[in-house]
């Protein structure tokens, strides 16, 4: 297919993109908070019947729905599945919004809405590549497979049922995951893995009610007692000190630690951005890229006993609870882990504090030499004029093995994002330039996936 033709369409197309986005981005679609999921669910199966879709909603026990479309191609035997989700974080906190986190706003040529660039940027992306060959060819390239769910944001706690109750129908040649995008200095990146996670809630009670801070002499302090419990699990540098945690770790290959030590990072922009003056135990260079991408992490994400308000309580807690977010690489099983970890707690002597797993997901990781990894690549140099970076994992945690691991589809992470988009936070938005010219992207990694890699 002649990709020029196409390439016009998109931008003669482009308005209508972003009146798309702002259309997605109208529709609230909070999964933590269970607002607007099902109203999303019917506009994005909408949008995608308008792009030429067979269109399904799926409904999933206890969860919401996921929208799956299919559309043919008349010159390709090759199917690509789509991954995206509808769902967003909550906009809260709402005062620091410059603008309704709903109403989509445009200014600087960005549209600023909760959900902008996480996730409904890359959906509109996505369906603009298709309009535009469904425009000039009246076919795509090759077949495609979208699936679009509802609870990513949550830890995606009932996608595993729908992938596995229709895996038949989800076959397919590779797949492309819901994010991705532009660097710093809007050089393309191609993002190969995500890591798992095993996140776990701790609560222990000691008293029945709150009680005298003064009985702190006779009484077991839950606070103490789980803040002990949680200091056995990780040490000063950050290593997990559970028997067996690293058993199953799958060390980077050559070709791997090749791509990584290659891939641009600006140590010093994220220490700016994070408020940080250096890294855990002095880490510098690939060392630093090493760690984001392929190292296990014990995080504890939130703690909670006693007083926690304005001014002093002398209160003993009759209770305390912590969350802790675990990453995974690829080759450790969570659920392996979590028995490990409860193992740990009853032999430390913590054996009454009580442990509840909140999600689990393993790793994720594709080969550099997959032909979807490196068609994408192709496909950047020749867009943006430049060679991608490719990240061979990264930092952040999703579903993602449910693709590589149950459905055996290659799947890499490209998109339309961007550095400052600011995703989970008020004022997110989605660069109306990116959007467009990573759609281009997009449908000529489409266009030389049908053709199929020489």
């Amino acid at each position: 297919m002649s990709l020029s033709a196409v390439y016009k369409k998109i931008d003669e197309q482009s308005d209508q993109t972003v009146k798309n986005l702002q259309r997605l981005c109208r529709q609230p679609s909070v999964s933590a908070q269970g607002i607007g999921l099902r109203e999303c669910a019917d506009l994005v199966k909408s949008m995608l019947e308008e792009s030429g879709f067979n269109v399904e909603i799926v409904p999933l026990k206890d969860g919401p729905s996921v929208v799956y479309g299919e559309l043919k191609s008349k010159v390709s035997k090759k199917t690509l599945l789509f991954y995206n989700h509808y769902d967003v974080q909550p906009p809260e906190p709402l005062e620091l919004w410059q603008s309704d986190p709903w109403a989509a706003e445009i200014r600087d040529g960005k549209v600023f809405a909760r959900g902008a660039a996480d996730n409904k940027g890359n959906i509109a992306s996505r369906l603009a590549a298709i309009r535009a060959f469904l425009a000039v060819n009246k076919d795509v390239p090759c077949n495609i497979k979208f699936v679009i769910e509802g609870e990513e944001e949550t830890g995606s706690p009932h996608f595993g049922q729908f992938i596995h109750e229709h895996k038949k129908r989800l076959s397919g040649d590779g797949a492309i995951w819901e994010f991705g995008g532009l660097d710093y200095a809007d050089v393309p990146a191609v993002t190969l893995g995500l890591k798992g996670m095993l996140y776990v809630e701790y609560h222990t009670k000691t008293l029945r009610a709150d009680s005298h801070s003064a009985r702190a002499a006779i009484v077991q302090n839950p606070a103490w007692r789980l803040v002990q419990a949680l200091s056995t699990i990780r040490d000063d540098s950050g290593r997990i000190m559970i028997d067996g945690w690293y058993d199953d770790v799958r060390e980077f290959t050559p070709a791997e630690i090749k791509a990584l030590d290659k891939a641009p990072f600006d140590e010093e922009q994220l220490k700016r951005d994070m408020g940080v003056k250096g890294f855990l135990n002095g880490m510098k260079g690939l060392e630093v890229k090493k760690a984001l991408a392929g190292y296990p992490t014990a995080n504890i994400a939130g703690f909670y006993s006693g007083y926690i308000g304005e001014g002093h309580k002398t209160v003993l807690p009759s209770f305390a609870s912590a969350k802790m977010d675990f990453r995974l690489v690829p080759d450790q099983e969570p659920e392996k882990l979590a028995k490990l970890l409860r193992k740990h707690l009853t032999d430390k002597g913590f054996g009454d504090i009580e442990m509840k797993i909140q999600s689990e997901n393993p790793a994720a990781r594709t080969s550099l030499d997959a032909e979807i990894a490196k068609i994408s690549c192709d496909m950047a140099k020749e867009i943006f004029g430049v060679e991608p970076i490719v990240h061979v994992g990264s930092p952040g945690s999703g579903p993602m093995h449910l693709f590589t691991s149950v459905l055996k589809l290659p799947t890499v992470a490209i998109g339309c994002n961007h550095p400052f988009t600011n995703t989970h936070a008020p004022n997110e938005n989605q660069r109306i330039d990116a959007l467009i010219i990573c759609t281009k992207w997009m449908a000529a990694v489409m266009n030389k996936f049908g053709e199929g890699r020489p």
